[in-house]
């Protein structure tokens, strides 16, 4: 909690106890405060950048119109009532500005309407080619499969669209049709792959689930083997 009394009545008080000798020693800030008496009030002074820009201290705005520039001077008592009582007065820290790119709100749209895009696997590191080289006239790249296609590419297709005269919304339309046109025929050729496999005499793998059943299954057997010895 902030002491009530004014810093600079401190060095008063602490002179009358060292007279009433109720100080032997006097502190060490003692010959520093007189000669540098401290401020009459806690409030802070003018913010250094705003003397080159020229904007005033709110406190000194609100004196100057109540009162007019010419009588501006204010007690510190009235100054520390003030700063206590017109709270929307008191300086307010400095906060970074929010950035904010174009293709933040393409993002947060797209992955909305298609959240499992974002559990697809992707690989975070460049193998071949320039990254920052792309012609976004097209979804898919030169060079690049149907599988390393991402909803980035989407979001980055989208934007040229809208860049070349298109609507929002015409740009998503056209860009998520392609998308999902390249989708189909992705899953089409795996199909096909994992047919061809079979009729050459490869065995699926089962997946987790089945693997899971198969073990609780044993467990069962297991378990009934063990309850009909008793």
């Amino acid at each position: 909690m902030a002491p009530r009394t004014s810093p600079a009545k401190i060095h008063g008080y602490v002179t009358k106890l060292i007279k009433a000798s109720l100080i032997k020693r006097p502190p060490v800030w003692y010959a520093a405060t007189t000669l540098a008496p401290p401020s009459p009030t806690f409030l802070r002074e003018r913010d250094p950048s705003s003397k080159a820009t020229g904007a005033a201290h709110p406190f000194e705005a609100k004196a100057a119109k109540a009162s007019g520039a010419a009588e501006s001077t204010i007690t510190s008592k009235e100054l520390t009532r003030s700063a206590r009582s017109q709270k929307h007065l008191r300086w307010k820290s400095e906060r970074p500005k929010l950035i904010v790119y174009p293709e933040d709100r393409l993002r947060r749209r797209f992955y909305e309407d298609h959240p499992w895009e974002l559990r697809r696997p992707r690989c975070l590191v460049e193998s071949t080619g320039d990254g920052t080289r792309h012609d976004w006239s097209s979804l898919l790249q030169k060079g690049r499969s149907i599988a390393d296609l991402t909803g980035e590419d989407v979001i980055r297709y989208q934007l040229y669209l809208i860049s070349t005269g298109k609507s929002e919304r015409e740009a998503y339309s056209t860009a998520t049709s392609e998308f999902y046109l390249y989708r189909a025929q992705e899953e089409t050729e795996a199909r096909a792959a994992k047919a061809q496999a079979m009729a050459f005499g490869l065995q699926p793998r089962r997946s987790f689930v089945m693997n899971g059943l198969k073990r609780e299954e044993e467990a069962l057997r297991e378990a009934e083997r063990l309850a009909s010895k008793f």
